[in-house]
């Protein structure tokens, strides 16, 4: 079954915004930097399995690697400085990791959301279909897709946007997208 894009973008952007606070702890010496940095590593680790994103391995690769010092038979604090200081040292790699993920789904969410626009525009100048405010705000969503999907002309659109997303997330941008005063 396929996921939704748009929670898997909207999840990885939320902890990307996470990292500038993890970088100033490392600034600051907070001394639950290497906690805060393992849980976060930890909760993209998992938010890419979920999704079958195989960069879930690197990032526990690097993980790995903050983790070898404690391995190694030395004193606790000796331990400790390596392991902050590898941590110091994989920053940008993590970052850059999960922005690598993050950019080709943002790229398919945009394309989708510029289809959309362009649907929404040539339906709304065909004046079928007209917004009742007393109906539910989701009839008006799934008459205009069904409208698209049905639409000799429209149905390539239709069609790409299956290939690219799951049906939730075409009537999320479809939500987002309406101008209601066009309708």
């Amino acid at each position: 079954m396929k996921k939704s894009i748009l929670n898997l973008v909207t999840s990885v952007k939320g902890r990307l915004l996470e990292f500038p606070g993890i970088v100033n702890s490392i600034e600051q010496k907070d001394l639950l930097f290497m906690k805060k940095l393992m849980s976060w590593i930890t909760a993209l680790e998992e938010l890419f399995l979920t999704y079958n994103i195989s960069e879930a391995s690197e990032l526990a690769g690097l993980r790995s690697k903050i983790l070898a010092p404690a391995f190694s038979g030395s004193k606790r604090n000796a331990v400790r400085k390596t392991q902050l200081k590898i941590a110091s040292e994989i920053l940008y790699d993590l970052q850059h990791t999960v922005l690598e993920v993050l950019t080709p789904y943002e790229s398919r969410i945009e394309e989708s959301r510029e289809l959309i626009r362009q649907l929404l525009t040539i339906v709304s100048q065909t004046k079928t279909i007209s917004y009742d405010c007393d109906q539910p705000f989701d009839h008006l969503v799934n008459d205009i897709w069904r409208f698209i999907s049905s639409h000799e002309q429209l149905k390539a659109g239709a069609v790409k946007l299956k290939t690219s997303l799951i049906m939730s997330d075409i009537q999320l941008l479809i939500a987002e997208e309406i101008d209601l005063k066009d309708f």
